[in-house]
């Protein structure tokens, strides 16, 4: 049988070894396992922005691909481990709303999780070498889900995840910053419900609003436009440069969206 892919999303950094643990975790279990680096730059602790990053690698790994993430600020405590399948993609991760995008977005029918036991002698700081990964590993190996744990409750999902609004207006917030200084917002394409955008505003210093485009080119310069970005979530971005400088919303910030009748 091929083995799975493994693919990390955590806030870990690079300058420490904690990341290089979970590969060497992994290997443990099996020496011929695809260990991914993924994304270990997730801002310490910020779930939201992990889970964006969840969702984002997911869409990328193949059917069957292991995504384990541990940003775990819970750590060591009553917190549940998980292991989840949703959709047709596989993830190990802390019960603490890191799978919200991932598991809603997934039919019902697709997902079950189950409740990692945590091994005597396993770190109270570092579940993600202890606990995580070789459950990941066994899971990328073909050991199926419900030998990992005990069949669990749906997962905790984050309210923040999620945009709320009524009628023409939604209001999200900015969950991630990219690197090209693109302002990633809580509001997904599902959410639109086949309407168009027509605006986007955010509260600054001056009052400040984007005009909808379609790709980055056609932003105009020394403007701002709200497009849907790769993952399916509407951003704030510049035109050959960050957002934010030219006013756009900061990290956290709520953006509202207006919307009207036809096509996104």
């Amino acid at each position: 049988m091929a083995l799975a892919p493994i693919a990390f999303v955590t806030d870990y950094g690079v300058s420490d070894t904690y990341a290089a643990a979970l590969h060497a975790a992994v290997w443990r279990v099996d020496p011929s396992l695809a260990a991914l680096v993924g994304m270990h730059a997730v801002p310490p602790g910020d779930v939201l922005a992990g889970a964006y990053h969840v969702k984002a690698m997911a869409l990328a790994m193949p059917p069957g691909g292991v995504v384990c993430a541990v940003v775990d600020p819970g750590v060591g405590t009553a917190r549940r481990a998980l292991a989840a399948v949703a959709g047709d993609r596989f993830f190990v991760l802390p019960d603490n709303g890191l799978i919200s995008y991932a598991w809603e977005e997934s039919p019902p029918a697709s997902r079950e999780c189950v409740a990692l036991p945590v091994p005597d002698g396993a770190s109270a700081t570092f579940h993600g070498r202890d606990v995580f990964a070789p459950a990941a590993a066994r899971l990328a190996t073909g050991t199926p889900l419900g030998e990992l744990g005990i069949g669990s409750a749906e997962p905790r999902l984050l309210d923040t995840a999620f945009a709320h609004g009524a009628s023409q207006v939604l209001t999200g917030v900015v969950c991630v910053v990219d690197h090209f200084g693109n302002a990633v917002t809580t509001i997904r394409d599902r959410d639109l419900g086949g309407r168009r955008v027509v605006a986007a505003e955010w509260d600054g210093d001056t009052p400040c609003s984007a005009t909808p485009v379609r790709t980055y080119a056609g932003i105009r310069e020394g403007g701002l436009g709200v497009l849907l970005g790769s993952a399916g979530h509407l951003e704030v971005a510049a035109r050959g440069g960050r957002a934010e400088a030219l006013g756009g919303p900061a990290l956290g910030a709520a953006v509202r969206v207006h919307l009207g009748e036809g096509a996104a």
